[in-house]
């Protein structure tokens, strides 16, 4: 058994003997008598930082035995000053004990109980038994962060069988032995395995970023600490372009963006008009008293557009109908037919025009980049 000093949070320096080394996959595996790395465990990755002057890149666990993955060998019976990445340990214990924080608040409101959780490299995630909204985890967050501000304690403790059996805590495992509690006083009691922060205060900030159902329940993704702050500064670098781009103060982007909106439906609405009513014009003009195969060219249809043309160009022929608009690399087609199976013709066509696309039997759609000139020339000369 390794001897684990990880219940002090903030311990990120240590002295441990070598107790064995093996060459594992593309790494060494290294035990230690003791450690303050903490293995990959209750949804947060293991600890990294170096033993020595071996880089740790994983720890893990098993049967009580706590695995360092390192580059290099190190050698049995040695000492080596263990330091862990202080950063990364600090954003995660702030993330984890701000999670317990506002679980806490939100545990005693509304009885939910956390049954998943994940810290990620970009956000926390925490599946809650029970639906709740934005404005009442809002609520919660105000809660939280009030505790931070007050920077209540937060300690670890080993109650034994009596004391657990009559203390009430929040858990995702049963029949468990040894718990491990994490208790932020008067807010919450959690049985975990993980390093925790000494006090709120040092969490510094909670931000609920959103919120949607999972499985009957919430998902709600957040953020703490210098995470949170680092998603601040992000999102304020863009209120900063938008306000530059709209020449608008903060406050008025909302007004600005909604303004952009409508007038871009609008715009969009006179545009689908337009290709209607040039859509009319091209149906109204299409004739093919030899039924033979034939095409028409487009500039600034849309798909659906298109695809009236094609509808109606296809009645007037026994063999395809070609439909085609203007694209930036050639042109985008739509290719009908009443009497030729064109899925299993679309391949012959696309090679033969530089295109891409399929579809049914009945009609295929893409785009090309052979010009006019040579379209013509095979829709002409096409035979099915």
């Amino acid at each position: 058994m390794t001897q684990k000093l990880f219940d002090d949070g903030e311990l990120f320096e240590f002295e441990a003997t070598v107790l064995s080394c093996e060459e594992g996959k593309k790494c060494f595996q290294v035990t230690l008598d003791k450690t303050a790395f903490f293995p990959e465990g209750g949804g947060q990755a293991g600890d990294v930082g170096t033993l020595g002057d071996a880089k740790v890149t994983d720890t893990q666990e098993k049967g009580g035995i706590v695995y360092h993955k390192t580059d290099k060998p190190l050698e049995v019976g040695s000492k080596v000053i263990g330091k862990i990445d202080e950063n990364i340990r600090l954003r995660r214990m702030q993330n984890h004990s701000g999670e317990h924080l506002l679980m806490g608040f939100i545990h005693g409101k509304y009885g939910y109980e956390n049954v998943g959780f994940h810290l990620g490299k970009d956000e926390v995630t925490l599946d809650l038994n029970g639906v709740i909204s934005y404005d009442e985890l809002l609520e919660c967050e105000r809660q939280a962060n009030e505790a931070i501000a007050k920077d209540v304690k937060i300690s670890i403790s080993y109650p034994d069988d009596k004391t657990l059996s009559a203390l009430e805590y929040r858990s995702k495992l049963e029949n468990m032995e040894n718990v491990r509690i994490v208790t932020i006083e008067g807010i919450d009691v959690c049985a975990c395995c993980a390093p925790h922060l000494s006090s709120t205060g040092k969490i510094g900030v909670v931000k609920v970023l959103t919120c949607e159902s999972y499985k009957g329940g919430t998902r709600v993704h957040i953020l703490c600490g210098l995470d949170a702050v680092a998603e601040l500064e992000k999102k304020q670098a863009i209120v900063k372009e938008l306000q530059k781009l709209l020449s608008a103060k903060p406050e008025k982007i909302i007004d600005f963006v909604k303004k952009l909106s409508d007038e871009n439906n609008e715009l969009k609405n006179k545009l689908t008009d337009i290709a209607n009513a040039q859509a009319e014009s091209i149906i109204a003009s299409l004739e093919n008293e030899s039924r033979k195969s034939f095409c028409v060219f487009t500039d600034g249809l849309d798909s659906n557009a298109l695809r009236r043309i094609a509808n109606e160009g296809v009645k007037l022929t026994d063999g395809i109908f070609g439909a085609f608009n203007k694209a930036a690399n050639g042109y985008s087609y739509i290719i009908a037919s009443q009497n030729i199976a064109l899925r299993a013709k679309s391949k012959d066509i696309n090679a033969a025009l530089g295109g891409k696309g399929g579809g049914s039997d009945a009609m295929i759609q893409g785009s090309i980049t052979a010009d006019e000139q040579a379209v013509r020339a095979f829709f002409e000369g096409f035979e099915g």
